[in-house]
């Protein structure tokens, strides 16, 4: 049975519980983030941590533990599970007890999980997704918050049509980000993904690295206009990697098949497992 860290106390899965008035469980409030480990170990563990604390003050929670802290507490955490050699550390930093059942009391609890990653279709990367658009757009779109309802909702209606993901988009049909996902595009040979209203994946930034030495790169708005006469598409995500995008709704996209590009950053990937995070210079 796996072990899980949670407010202070390592424990069995099925003895790990948190109060019921918790605000992650009356109001949804709190943050998350996900690791994968390669090999054992957690690839940018630091980027990731720090993007743990960020939401935290994004959204208004005071984390009590320092990055280092958090850090040991999840190397101590993968000691006491059964070796794996990919995993996925997922941590929480919840909102607490509330004496009102609303107001956070500053005393958040943080929950430190190891789970196996779930195998994805090989079809995926072989033969290309179609994903569906979907008006909504985060709260705080630069906070990881557990708040996951539009994306449920979401990804059940992609489900409906045959897609794996689902892209949000602005009432006025700019495209930004998958429910799990980051967006890039190939337009006239550059390589484009959203800047604005986006939650900034440490996998986005590492495709960002790699592209730039295979294409012209820019962050910049997407319009639904754009996004339907790209050359090529894919989604990243740190358990998808770089996943091609055939289709967006009802409209083939390029060619139907993954294209050059898309195989090239995929390969490229590839190289970069195992090495520095986010380090291009080790390409």
């Amino acid at each position: 049975m796996k072990t899980v860290y949670v407010d202070g106390k390592f424990l069995p899965w099925d003895k790990a519980v948190i109060p019921v008035d918790d605000l992650a469980v009356l109001r949804g409030y709190a943050v998350c983030d996900i690791i994968k480990t390669i090999g054992g170990n957690p690839y940018c563990l630091d980027a990731h941590i720090d993007r743990l604390l960020s939401s935290a003050e994004k959204v208004g929670l005071t984390p009590v533990w320092t990055k280092a802290e958090i850090k040991k507490i999840v190397f101590e955490v993968l000691e006491k599970n059964a070796p794996m050699d990919e995993a996925n550390i997922r941590i929480l930093v919840t909102g607490g007890s509330s004496p009102d059942f609303f107001s956070p009391a500053d005393n958040p609890r943080l929950i430190v999980l190891v789970t196996d990653i779930p195998a994805l279709p090989a079809q995926w990367y072989t033969k290309g997704v179609k994903v569906i658009t979907f008006v909504q757009q985060r709260s705080i779109a630069d906070a990881k918050a557990t708040n996951y309802i539009p994306a449920v909702l979401a990804l059940k209606k992609a489900k409906a049509q045959g897609a794996v993901e689902a892209l949000y988009m602005t009432p006025d049909k700019m495209v930004l980000e998958g429910t799990t996902s980051n967006l890039f595009a190939l337009v006239d040979g550059t390589l484009v993904t959203p800047e604005k209203g986006v939650l900034k994946g440490i996998t986005r930034k590492t495709v960002l690295a790699l592209g730039e030495k295979l294409f012209p790169v820019s962050e910049q708005d997407l319009s639904l206009d754009t996004l339907l006469s790209a050359s090529e598409l894919f989604i990243t995500g740190t358990n998808k990697g770089i996943v091609p995008v055939i289709q967006v709704d009802d409209h083939i996209i390029g060619t139907g098949m993954p294209g050059p590009g898309t195989r090239a950053l995929m390969s490229a990937m590839a190289d970069q497992v195992g090495r520095s995070c986010n380090s291009p210079s080790v390409i």
